[in-house]
């Protein structure tokens, strides 16, 4: 497994793009994710990771209601980071590579991000429909009409 590490946005595309190419010529999935980026310290526990006593952070109590505005804003003013992940192969053969990006540079970042997956997605085929036949057809429109 070859881990390049946490590179500069800049790199981090220019490796992205070389995932592509790779894959392209391989036929091999790549696999890009993006979260947000929490840092974890085990001395001073976040409230992000307190849900217990902090539960406005708690975000599967937020999701079941239903409307929008029963969700109580937390008083959380802090801009989070964007860790961004890309990686293909598998086991031994994997390569992964990832990147941080503040909340001040994501615009830029995100038109550089989607100019560079798109021009890439040139391999991607689509799937074939199969046929079905004419005697599945016909039960299909009778079942239908009764």
């Amino acid at each position: 497994m070859v881990n390049s590490g946490c590179l500069s946005s800049e790199d981090f595309l220019l490796k992205v793009a070389e995932y592509f190419k790779i894959s392209n010529e391989r036929n091999i999935a790549v696999r890009l994710t993006l979260k947000r980026l929490v840092e974890h310290d085990e001395v001073e526990l976040k409230p992000e990771y307190d849900v217990t006593n902090q539960p406005a952070y708690d975000v599967s109590t937020q999701a079941q209601s239903l409307s929008v505005t029963s969700i109580k804003p937390n008083n959380n003013d802090r801009e989070y980071s964007l860790l961004v992940r890309a990686s293909y192969g598998s086991h031994k053969g994997k390569n992964k590579c990832s990147t941080i990006i503040s909340a001040g540079s994501l615009d830029k970042f995100w038109q550089d991000y989607s100019s560079v997956v798109r021009t890439n997605m040139d391999g991607l085929v689509k799937k074939k429909k199969k046929k079905r036949s004419t005697k599945t057809a016909l039960k299909s429109k009778k079942s239908v009409k009764n």
